[in-house]
């Protein structure tokens, strides 16, 4: 069998490997240290037992991202082969120039040491076998029904007839090879994590108000409890819900295909199998067994509805199906499913993940883009397709050769060329959607590509404007139509705030009247929680309600209106309590600026002062006197205005507070600080924080009653301790409070 995209050498030593070495194997050439990078001193076969290793030395050590920039951009070292950092996305690789938005260093050290274990979506290996049994391997970059482009671990594209292919197989393993930890030292590794931990999002200046700069505090917080027994944890869930007519029977729904029915008695929690479609279900990070949603007739009918991916011939392919409970509600009949609709994937990136049936009795799905990333086909865009919609489906009264009825009024059921089942349009990832019970409102979590997530309402016939628009900003204009209406969403936000929105539900429950009518829904990576009011589509408030305990994959409304969150990460349902939330967002105020936006001047030595250091007599007349921040230019996310590099500095700055901001307004004071390492932080001489290691950015910690009752009205002392250990080095800090207006 030939194999295309390999260089030759490489080639020959591929002979007689198993499929899945030679897949890791190609994913780049051999690695090789540049000359300027120490020689390797523990080059062993990767194993558990050093990968281990590695992890444990990057997690307790700090790095140098200079030198793991160094690294990384070194051709011979691989990375920048198949990785940009400039927002392109234009290599094999995904592209990292946000990464330490989207992941925490604990799983960017996996990534490394585990490439397959979790696959950015949309960059698995696609192996397409031809007739005449050559094989070509790579991701797919775009993909028509004549031909698949590929791309290999060179950068090389290269198409694929369609007529031509026998087999396709999208494999759940990195084009990333493994091993790459025995390359380079246990330093070298922990600095490439630091150097890939420095990389964010860019900060965007916008006048729009559905993308405000700042998402403020709630004045108190949701709480979120577990609402089932300790004992009840699920395997990756993805969906709660309870059963219709019933208080205390739920289901449950786990990523790999399994079904749970959960029944809660006074005796504690039971969990039995609904239906177990493992095996069948096509696992993956966009695919798997994603939604259900209950007959309007349940009562008399017992029909159920599944949405899942299953792989057929290569392709993967989205299903709906219509099942039935047992007589008496508790399980699956065991019928056979009446399949009524099957769609075919470009890729396996975003299929969408919600069905829903709307006020109108009818079923709502939507359905994703299906990739290649950036949605270059411009599916989103094209009514002869049902991929990026949302498809509305009467469920009740198949007809025209369908298992479903085309709904009167669906706005393009008479226009040539477009598909009948077609709602609403220009949708890139619908994960999560509800309608909201007292408006009727359809409220829409739509994943966003590189930069921008959004929260939109969407009404019928509308083009909600992916892939011309991502967010309220312009993505392409390859598909842009002149006169067209694209639809703005509600909110937008950047990945700077999280990297993947989860929808949720329009709050109509009685716990809490000052909730009522806020739209709460979340980030799945960074796991906030957010209230939302609109007026006539346009952003009227935001506030964060605090963080998820786990990465939130989806909502549930009871019947009473009350909100659940369901916990991807530790399989745990969570009551969203709301009895005690305040909305009333906290305002802020700068009581010592940092340098982001200003010089400050301060007073530092880098000597020993002694002891008595922190106090507000302390005579440092002597001290020397410049601008913050303080450290080397090289130390990533700084603003350097005085060189410092020696072990210690000490630092010393005066302030004035009004006499308001040290009364009963005050809600919370915030420190927020930069520092590369270990820093000690003193107010009016009493300690406040005392924080190890380093950041990769300006952070806010916040501080304790203590430091708030340290506070003085006029004259105070801010004083500073940070001591340098290796790698690069900065300290920089300020004070914020957060209060809750008058009014």
């Amino acid at each position: 069998m030939a194999k295309k995209n390999l260089p030759s050498a490489v080639a020959a030593r591929l002979k007689g490997l198993s499929r899945p070495l030679l897949l890791a194997l190609v994913a780049c050439s051999p690695i090789t240290l540049p000359a300027q990078i120490p020689a390797v001193t523990n080059a062993a076969p990767s194993t558990a037992a050093s990968r281990a290793a590695y992890a444990t030395f990057a997690m307790q050590h700090p790095g140098d991202p200079a030198r793991g920039q160094q690294l990384f951009t070194n051709v011979q070292m691989a990375c920048i082969r198949c990785h940009t950092i400039d927002g392109s996305s234009s290599r094999v690789g995904p592209d990292l120039s946000a990464i330490g938005d989207k992941f925490q260093r604990p799983e960017l050290i996996r990534s490394i040491l585990e490439p397959s274990s979790t696959i950015a979506i949309g960059y698995d290996t696609t192996v397409l076998e031809t007739k005449w049994d050559e094989e070509y391997q790579g991701v797919i970059k775009q993909a028509t029904e004549g031909w698949i482009e590929l791309m290999g671990w060179d950068g090389k594209l290269f198409r694929v007839p369609t007529a031509d292919i026998k087999t396709r197989q999208a494999t759940l393993m990195s084009y990333m090879p493994s091993g790459l930890e025995a390359s380079m030292t246990r330093q070298d590794f922990a600095d490439l994590i630091t150097f890939l931990e420095s990389l964010h999002q860019r900060t965007i200046a916008s006048t729009n108000v559905g993308l405000p700069d700042a998402l403020a505090p709630a004045t108190r917080p949701v709480m979120l409890r577990p609402f089932l027994g300790a004992a009840t944890r699920f395997n990756h869930p993805v969906f709660f819900g309870a059963v219709p007519g019933f208080t205390n029977l739920f289901v449950v729904l786990e990523h790999a295909g399994k079904s749970w029915l959960v029944e809660r008695t006074s005796a504690g929690d039971s969990q039995t199998t609904l239906l177990d479609l493992g095996g069948v279900v096509r696992v993956g990070g966009a695919t798997g067994l994603l939604g259900l949603a209950f007959h309007p007739q349940f009562a008399q009918n017992r029909k159920y509805y599944l949405k899942y991916q299953i792989l057929e011939d290569g392709r993967i392919k989205t299903l709906l199906v219509e099942r039935r409970f047992t007589p008496d509600f508790h399980g699956d009949a065991g019928e056979p499913a009446r399949e009524l609709l099957r769609i075919t994937s470009t890729t396996q990136d975003h299929n969408g993940g919600c069905i829903v049936f709307g006020p109108d009795g009818f079923l709502y799905l939507g359905m994703g883009d299906t990739g290649p990333q950036g949605d270059p086909q411009g599916h989103g865009q094209d009514l002869s397709l049902l991929l990026g919609k949302m498809l509305r489906l009467d469920v009740d009264h198949p007809a025209e050769g369908r298992e479903y009825g085309i709904p009167p009024g669906n706005p393009f059921a008479n226009q040539p060329g477009a598909r009948p089942e077609i709602w609403a349009y220009g949708l890139r990832e619908p994960w999560r959607f509800s309608f909201d019970r007292d408006t009727g409102d359809l409220w829409l979590g739509d994943v966003g590509q590189d930069r921008f997530e959004e929260i939109s309402i969407l009404r019928i016939g509308e083009n909600h404007g992916w892939n011309v628009f991502e967010g309220f900003n312009p993505y392409s204009e390859r598909r842009r139509r002149a006169g067209e209406n694209y639809i703005p969403p509600v909110f937008s936000y950047s990945h700077r705030d999280g990297v993947s929105v989860t929808g949720g539900y329009v709050y109509r429950g009685g716990r809490n009247p000052a909730m009522r009518g806020r739209y709460i829904c979340a980030d799945f990576e960074s796991r906030r929680l957010w209230a939302i009011t609109q007026t006539n589509r346009t952003l009227a408030s935001i506030v964060e309600l605090g963080r998820a305990p786990s990465r939130a994959v989806s909502f549930a409304q009871d019947p009473e209106g009350e909100l659940y969150l369901v916990g991807y990460d530790d399989g745990v349902i969570y009551h969203l309590d709301l009895a005690d939330a305040d909305p009333s967002p906290l305002e802020a105020k700068v009581l010592a600026e940092t340098a982001e936006r200003i010089p400050v001047t301060w007073s530092y030595s880098l000597e020993d002062p002694g002891t008595n250091w922190s106090q507000p007599d302390f005579d440092a007349s002597g001290w020397l006197r410049s601008p913050g921040g303080f450290g080397t230019r090289d130390t990533p996310g700084t603003m350097v205005r005085t060189e410092w590099r020696t072990s210690n500095i000490w630092l010393r700055r005066d302030f004035n507070v009004t006499t308001n901001a040290v009364q009963a307004q005050v809600r919370s004071l915030v420190l927020r600080i930069h520092h590369d390492e270990d820093v000690e932080v003193y107010l009016n001489g009493v300690e406040v924080a005392r924080l190890p290691r380093w950041t990769m950015g300006y952070v806010e910690v916040a501080l304790s009653q203590e430091a708030v009752r340290a506070l003085r009205p006029a004259h105070n002392l801010l004083a500073i301790h940070c001591r340098q250990n290796t790698g690069g080095q900065y300290i920089d800090a300020g004070l914020i409070e957060y209060f809750r207006p008058t009014k």
